[in-house]
């Protein structure tokens, strides 16, 4: 074996003690990289946790956030019609016709004298009457009183009563004729004894007409009428009363849980 000069020597016993320290170095160098990898997984597993925890309790959180926000919500009043809006509403209707009655009758009449004068001076008169009467409600009678408003769906009404019309004549001219007329050998038609007819099938007429149940049917058909008036208003139990009706109880909206009321704006008269 060479033997080594000495300086050679010297060099050669440094590299080898050097060559531990560098593996030294080496393996400080990998523990901190893998440390820091660590540290980056933990960071990473840390934030995935975190985001998971969030999103459950967002979930839990959001039906209390609704709850809570309902105890806040608004309910808009409910404002009642006023019943003498209302009223005049119906005032205008005026007189509605809601029932009928027709008839045909046959009047005779005869003015003929006993004895033998009858058969020179006497008239008999057969008269074909037809006529129609009119019965209904006259809705301009109507007062604010007669119309109680007891909550956004009920309402108390009392009706005029029912009434045959006298103003609308009874008997129909073009329909009503004289059938047959016999008159004396010295006496001329009478045109007064015509009239007179005419005059007592009306009557008879009418008084057919009240003895009928006329009244009955123009009352239920102003009620009918004054149903259908009144839903499209939005009320939906309609009570018909015999008398005026009594005053109803202040209204009071049920409010649920969770809502208030809204104050209930004011109305300023309208100036005359």
């Amino acid at each position: 074996m060479t033997e080594l000069e000495p300086v050679e020597q010297v060099e050669e016993e440094k590299a080898e003690a050097a060559k531990p320290r560098s593996r030294a170095r080496l393996v400080i160098y990998g523990l901190v990289a893998a440390f820091v990898v660590m540290l980056c997984f933990l960071a990473f597993a840390v934030a995935r946790l975190v985001n998971t925890v969030n999103d459950g309790a967002a979930a839990v959180a959001e039906p209390i956030g609704d709850r809570v926000r309902q105890l806040f919500v608004p309910a808009t009043p409910v404002i009642l019609p006023d019943p003498v809006t209302v009223v005049r509403q119906i005032n205008d209707l005026s007189r509605l016709e809601t029932a009928s009655y027709e008839m045909e009758k046959i009047v005779t009449a005869d003015s003929t004298p006993d004895g033998l004068l009858g058969a020179l001076l006497g008239e008999q008169l057969i008269f074909v009457a037809y006529g129609k009467v009119y019965a209904g409600v006259d809705f301009s009678q109507m007062t604010a009183q007669d119309l109680v408003v007891v909550d956004p769906d009920t309402v108390m009404v009392h009706l005029p009563p029912a009434a045959i019309f006298e103003d609308i004549p009874a008997l129909d001219n073009e329909r009503s004729y004289v059938a047959d007329r016999d008159k004396g050998l010295l006496t001329s038609a009478d045109p007064a004894l015509e009239t007179q007819v005419r005059q007592a099938a009306e009557a008879s007429i009418r008084e057919a007409a009240a003895g009928s149940d006329i009244l009955d049917r123009a009352n239920a058909n102003a009620q009918g009428y004054m149903r259908n008036f009144l839903g499209g208003l939005g009320f939906t139990d309609i009570v018909f009363t015999d008398q005026t009706p009594p005053p109803a109880a202040p209204y009071q909206q049920q409010v649920p849980k969770g809502y208030y009321l809204l104050p209930t704006p004011s109305v300023t008269p309208a100036a005359p």
